[in-house]
């Protein structure tokens, strides 16, 4: 495509590596002048031109008045304004697999950007996802519609072989607030509520916390050795519906019971997803009365884990939840 621009001589691919993975191409080709913007200038470059007696020209950034300045690493940047999504509870019943047998919620929280956040466990692969449709202008959309745009690019037609990114990642990072998102033999739950009510948000960010585990270990399967006990179904799905009902009623007792349950369950139904490593970390932490209750947010395996009440653990991070529709750019 570029080729065929009339004003282009010719392009190629770089077969360099690293920042100067274009010298091999330099020294061959000896054009008169090299040009960079400011944002690609540096120093080897300049001097590479030197050495083959190449003319080194940096060019500024000069928009048309009114219009922003805009950049490359700017637009990269403009990822971490994105939000991040922690899940609550009922993790797990985005998928009809588990659904089918035992409906449910799963309760999602979307939280505001956080340059903490840099590991996975937050749904990573799906905010990628939404930073592709915020980098091409498809944001301007009712927060349920976009987080439907969200989960079918991500599971497009053309990964067949790759599993469902369920629902409730998309769901969690669009939708401000707390969501309730009610799962019934499908992949899209039938039914989503919302809370944005600012004294419970606020109630329950007094309560809750994320605390950085190591990461998940290379070729890490939660799926490995899953064990779909009917009792350990149903405690889920009731883990959730408690948390549910206690967020909604503001009962402290009743959030720590739902968080203890849904992580019991889920212990039960993916061991793979508690390794013993990061069991022994938390049982330390928990004897030592560092917080009430724990369960992971996601699919387990390292990342983040959710405390209830939290006390004297510097690096846990006091949830902070969006209360509106984030002004994403």
């Amino acid at each position: 495509m570029v080729r065929s621009v009339r004003f282009v001589k010719d392009a190629w691919l770089n077969s360099g590596l690293g920042l100067l993975d274009f010298v091999p191409e330099l020294e061959e080709l000896r054009p008169d002048i090299f040009i960079v913007n400011e944002d690609g200038h540096t120093l080897e470059k300049a001097a590479q031109c030197v050495r083959l007696g190449i003319e080194y020209r940096v060019l500024q950034r000069r928009p048309e008045p009114g219009l922003p300045e805009r950049s490359s690493s700017e637009l990269r940047s403009r990822g971490a304004s994105l939000p991040y999504r922690a899940e609550i509870c009922g993790g797990w019943l985005d998928q009809p697999f588990i659904n089918s047998k035992c409906p449910g919620y799963v309760i999602c929280a979307q939280l505001t950007p956080n340059p903490a956040f840099t590991q996975g466990g937050l749904a990573t692969s799906t905010r990628a996802t939404l930073a592709q449709l915020m980098a091409a202008g498809l944001y301007r959309m009712e927060p349920e519609t976009l987080a439907r745009t969200v989960f079918r690019i991500e599971n497009g037609i053309d990964q067949p072989h790759r599993p469902i990114s369920g629902a409730q990642d998309a769901l969690g990072l669009c939708l401000p607030g707390i969501s309730f998102q009610y799962y019934d033999n499908g992949y899209w739950p039938r039914q989503v509520e919302s809370i944005s009510d600012p004294a419970t948000l606020r109630w329950l960010e007094a309560h809750l916390s994320l605390y950085p585990l190591r990461p998940r270990a290379p070729g890490f399967d939660p799926l490995r050795g899953c064990n779909l006990r009917d009792s350990a179904l149903e405690s889920l799905t009731q883990a959730s519906a408690l948390c549910k009902n206690a967020i909604e009623q503001r009962g402290s007792d009743e959030l720590s019971e739902s968080i203890s349950t849904c992580r019991q369950a889920q212990n039960v139904l993916f061991p793979a997803m508690f390794p013993p490593q990061i069991l022994s970390e938390m049982a330390r932490l928990e004897a030592r009365g560092h917080f009430q209750n724990w369960k992971f947010t996601g699919c387990g395996g390292g990342g983040w884990a959710l405390l209830m009440n939290a006390v004297d653990l510097p690096s846990a991070i006091p949830l902070k939840i969006a209360f509106d529709r984030l002004t994403l750019y």
